[in-house]
């Protein structure tokens, strides 16, 4: 207070910047005096810049010619080809940028989210229109296609189509039916089965009859979409049971994923082919390591491959947890997709980008994990950056702002400045933590949150909603939880929680803590299976080791050096680096994959500890 303050700023940001396009308020930017570096005009530009609606007093100061070449991108562009930048910024600057490891192969721009071309239609029967569909498409080539039709027909199935776009090409099927108490028997024609489920549930199951998808690379997720798809509309109608009984003889790939999802077989089935699985509790797995990474390496076949093998043997590990137990694998690149669409929805725009481009009334805030760094189409989006932060011993943790960002305060005010409602985004709303660490200062600063929509939404998130007062929704809903866990932050130096230190780490990386051993004893609140707890340990490792070999391999061939520690921010989003002491430091000159190597070696020193079977 007293002191005079003045904006310093380039003659393009006054003529493109929203805020001094709205009309003049007490204390906005437009009462500031101003410092305006002359910038050369652009394509389509006035020669002669604007500041008419500026009442403070404008100093207009032009650069030298070899100083009006430097820009932020130039900087940016150079640090990222490994370029000298000691002539383009001060040597402080650029000495805190490599010790850091700053700007590496990062974007100018956020890049812009797109709706990719899937979509699910349900279909309560098999009409001769679908029936053409699939015989042209799913089910061509296949002499028994009209057999199965007429034996979906006699069934009532109903039908789940996944499509290249909504009425497009057929990528796949899934039949089923939700069935009550009196259904039952005449659906599964077994007394022995019936009494089976009705022991189990109370009498109302999901049916689950096939999932038909062409032979391909493509085969395994293209299922796994199905199924999660067809549980998820279940478990939205608090069905507590699921029973995979095909209608014909399915293929080892088929049956491969049910049992990847917690099925297993039936005692009272006989000779039928029957698995079930509880879905009362289930553990729900977040599938987004592909966002984790950077490109082009998140495209990478090699590396793909790795992420798709390490996700099943993290879904079989996870299915030990409890044996019969729902394990519902939830793709993030899915929840992306529909959550855009929800947030176009809410805020009245199309879901697709728009020429000339036209904003929305509302912003869009990512608050968690999910959309950091994108932007949505013809949508203002500031993401809110909050990390969760555990205490050395991990007694205990707090939610606070990511390092090298603004206190959460700060950032609330500046998403209020904008001055339009606000619809908050996050992957999954369970004990809402995040959430009640952010309402108190949303409602300090009066912010008009319009909607929260998020990943999935259990029964107890929406219960936190409800009591503090703010409209939700969720792509997926699931009435109760056992466990969840996010698939990064299993995976050292791919993801984790932060630990408080004092001392940062080199290279730009971050100390942090994954839940899995030997880093620290898992997050489950119950009693698991004898010895599931270590295999899941060792497949974490595992996983983690081989995707790191993979990035290794693609940065060797395409950078024709190593990729370090200190390099591992150009092949991961948020490099985070296991946290074993203030004492103990980490050579940035090596390989993730060596110090998995030894994190593995030290682990299975801890075998007889589990009660492990040997050859188990």
């Amino acid at each position: 207070p007293g002191r005079e303050v003045a904006i310093v700023a380039g003659s393009d940001v006054v003529a493109n910047a929203s805020s001094y396009h709205k009309a003049p308020e007490p204390s906005s930017i437009h009462s500031f005096d101003h410092i305006i570096f002359r910038r050369s005009a652009g394509e389509g530009e006035s020669a002669e810049p604007d500041y008419s609606a500026i009442t403070g007093t404008v100093t207009e100061l032009t650069l030298p010619t070899h100083l009006e070449d430097i820009s932020s991108t130039r900087i940016r562009e150079a640090v990222d080809q490994g370029r000298d930048i000691s002539n383009l910024i001060d040597p402080v600057a650029q000495e805190f940028i490599y010790r850091r490891g700053l700007y590496l192969r990062e974007p100018q721009d956020k890049p812009l989210l797109r709706v990719e071309d899937l979509s699910f239609q349900r279909s309560l029967e098999l009409t001769e229109e679908t029936e053409a569909l699939l015989a042209g498409s799913v089910l061509a080539g296949r002499p028994d296609a009209g057999e199965l039709c007429r034996s979906l027909r006699r069934l009532g199935d109903h039908l789940l189509l996944l499509r290249r776009e909504e009425g497009g090409e057929a990528l796949g099927f899934a039949s089923f039916r939700c069935l009550d108490s009196h259904q039952l028997f005449s659906r599964l024609g077994s007394a022995p089965l019936t009494a089976f489920v009705r022991a189990q549930t109370g009498g109302r199951a999901l049916v689950i009859s096939g999932v038909h998808v062409p032979k391909g690379p493509a085969q395994a997720d293209l299922a796994q979409l199905l199924v999660t798809e067809v549980i998820s509309l279940a478990l939205r109608q608090e069905y507590t049971c699921a029973l995979f009984c095909p209608a014909e003889s399915a293929p080892a790939s088929i049956r491969d994923i049910f049992t990847l999802q917690g099925f297993v077989p039936v005692p009272a089935a006989g000779a039928q082919e029957v698995l079930s699985v509880d879905m009362s509790r289930p553990v729900v797995l977040t599938r987004n390591v592909e966002t984790t990474l950077k490109a082009p390496f998140s495209a990478s076949p090699r590396v793909l491959a790795a992420v798709s093998n390490a996700h099943r043997n993290l879904q079989r590990a996870l299915t030990a947890l409890y044996p019969g137990c729902l394990v519902l694998s939830i793709s993030a690149g899915v929840i992306h997709q529909r959550l855009l669409r929800r947030i176009a929805a809410c805020n009245g725009v199309p879901a697709q980008p728009v020429e000339p481009r036209e904003l929305g009334e509302c912003i869009c805030v990512p608050f968690g994990k999910i959309l950091r760094g994108v932007a949505v189409p013809n949508t203002v989006t500031k993401t809110l950056h909050t990390d969760k932060v555990y205490e050395p011993d991990l007694s205990s943790f707090s939610i606070e702002a990511y390092p090298n960002y603004s206190p959460l305060s700060d950032q609330v005010r500046t998403i209020v400045s904008f001055g339009r409602p606000v619809i908050l985004v996050d992957d999954m709303l369970h004990d809402g933590k995040r959430i009640r660490r952010l309402a108190p200062l949303l409602e300090e600063n009066q912010a008009q949150v319009r909607q929260v929509l998020v990943g999935y939404l259990t029964g107890m998130g929406r219960d936190t909603m409800e009591a503090l007062g703010f409209p939700v929704d969720g792509v997926y809903y699931l009435p109760n939880l056992r466990s969840r866990f996010v698939e990064s932050t299993l995976y050292p130096f791919i993801g984790g929680d932060t630990v408080r230190r004092s001392e940062p780490m080199a290279a730009g990386l971050q100390p942090s803590v994954n839940r899995i051993f030997p880093y620290a004893a898992p997050d489950l609140a119950e009693d698991c299976a004898d010895g599931s707890i270590y295999r899941l340990s060792v497949a974490c490792l595992e996983n983690a080791r081989d995707i790191l070999l993979a990035l290794e391999a693609d940065y060797r061939a395409l950078c024709a050096r190593n990729l370090t520690l200190s390099r591992l921010g150009e092949a991961v989003v948020l490099p985070l680096c296991p946290d074993k002491g203030s004492c103990m430091a980490y050579d940035p000159s090596r390989a993730a994959s060596t110090y998995l190597e030894n994190d593995l070696e030290m682990l299975r020193r801890l075998r007889a500890s589990f009660n492990i079977v040997i050859g188990g």
